[in-house]
């Protein structure tokens, strides 16, 4: 019970600080994809920044020993074709929905229109998975990449000192977005602030569960139980009931997202897209088959897995956004 509790708790900080971002808003992540608005990446770029120092302080002080992301493969070409392949359909399920699998919960709360049906999609995605993706998965062969899966290991390099390139590259980048695409209007906090906000969120996580920030998992846990459901149902299985751990951090972000929307007195994102039904399920279903093939979401890859430096977030991030980009430049 104490474990569920903390997890409700950090997923709450998760979801308040999603809202108080302002990452949310269909607008927001269909115009990054687009390159049009660089809201969504200088947030991501300062959330994985400050989660960096987060994830360096706990493991120094031995309040948290999270582990870096390690290669997902379905032995076709590489290593990491998992992560490539799963995180370039999290990217077109971006640029379709205008969500991820962390900011549909957000926009459940606040009402967005296509929210419900990209749930939809979404669940059928974690049934999909469970039972057809999981056995596509494979084990990665070349043990080097999984015992040293992050850059600084790789290249013989100290957590800190390698942490602190990459603070100064999260920073640059940051500096020129900001230059040349400045925050627009309406924003409850700078994109910067937002991004820290959520890094505080995943210190939060980390002092509470000892895990970083993840929410794709409870979709698969979700698949889970409907199979358990429908064998237990037709076939008078007796199999334990699968894990649904995942689901109280799902619930905690929902429970923060919407308490700080209602205490704001916030309105629907304004927003002159169009999502159809059919695109809305389409795009949920490749957000979360997408990421339970890569591994992790943009949470779990973007904001976690990078702030590690595992070389299997580097891959997967770099998939999605290039997935998302090409397909929005696609339809438009």
């Amino acid at each position: 019970m104490a474990t569920t509790i903390k997890s409700i708790l950090s997923g709450a900080t998760f979801g308040a600080a999603l809202i108080a971002a302002g990452v949310y808003s269909p607008s927001v992540i269909i115009g990054q994809m687009r390159l049009s608005d660089f809201h969504m990446l200088k947030t991501f770029l300062a959330a994985s920044a400050s989660s960096a120092i987060a994830i360096i302080l706990t493991n120094k002080y031995n309040i948290s020993s999270c582990k870096a992301r390690t290669p997902a493969t379905v032995n076709l070409f590489s290593p990491f074709d998992g992560n490539i392949l799963g995180g370039a359909a999290l990217g077109f399920g971006m640029a379709l929905t205008g969500a991820c699998p962390g900011t549909l919960i957000p926009q459940l709360v606040a009402g967005v229109r296509s929210g419900p049906l990209v749930l939809l999609g979404g669940l059928l995605g974690g049934i999909l998975f469970s039972k057809f993706g999981k056995p596509l998965l494979g084990k990665v062969r070349m043990g080097d990449l999984v015992d040293k899966p992050t850059v600084f290991q790789s290249l013989e390099m100290t957590q800190g000192d390698a942490t602190a390139i990459y603070e100064a590259l999260c920073i640059a980048v940051i500096g020129s977005l900001t230059r040349f695409f400045p925050d627009g209007e309406g924003l409850l906090v700078p994109s910067v602030v937002g991004g820290m906000l959520i890094g505080v969120s995943q210190g939060a996580s980390l002092l509470l569960t000892g895990g970083t920030l993840g929410i794709s998992g409870a979709y698969e846990q979700l698949g889970d139980l409907f199979w358990w459901a429908e064998q237990s149902a037709v076939e008078g299985g007796k199999k334990p009931r699968p894990s649904i751990r995942a689901t109280s951090f799902a619930l905690g972000t929902v429970l923060g997202s919407w308490g700080l929307f209602e205490y704001l007195g916030l309105t629907i994102p304004s927003s002159e897209l169009e999502i159809g039904p059919f695109r809305a399920v389409l795009g949920g279903i490749l957000l979360t088959f997408g990421s339970r093939i890569a591994g992790g979401c943009t949470s779990g890859h973007g904001i976690s897995g990078m702030s590690q430096l595992s070389v299997a977030s580097i891959v997967t991030v770099t998939s999605i956004f290039g997935g998302g980009v090409a397909l929005a430049a696609l339809i438009g």
